[in-house]
């Protein structure tokens, strides 16, 4: 198993998926589904030198993205669907 570490700097950051033309590696058809849609960012992870995001939409789905992917907006107001839950769940990871 590859070893991985946890970057917590950009939790709840808004993150909208880039578009990428038909054949891009990296997206399937879940990725493709939300390009253009913001959401915000739960956690990153490096594995092998890549960053891959964790990144929650409006309708609760979390999809991956390779953070290069993602359009950050982090003037907008951090927080995760978890957050505005009021679970007290926030931190918690």
């Amino acid at each position: 198993m590859a070893a991985h570490r946890h970057q917590s700097s950009l939790r709840g950051v808004r993150a909208t998926p880039k578009s990428k033309p038909e054949g891009y590696p990296s997206y399937g058809p879940m990725n493709r589904r939300y390009v253009g849609m913001p959401g915000h960012i739960h956690e990153v992870v490096e594995i092998e030198g890549k960053r891959l995001a964790k990144v929650g939409f409006d309708d609760r789905k979390i999809v991956y993205y390779l953070l290069d992917d993602l359009e950050l907006d982090e003037s907008a107001q951090r927080g995760t669907f978890h957050d505005r839950e009021g679970s007290g769940a926030a931190g918690a990871e």
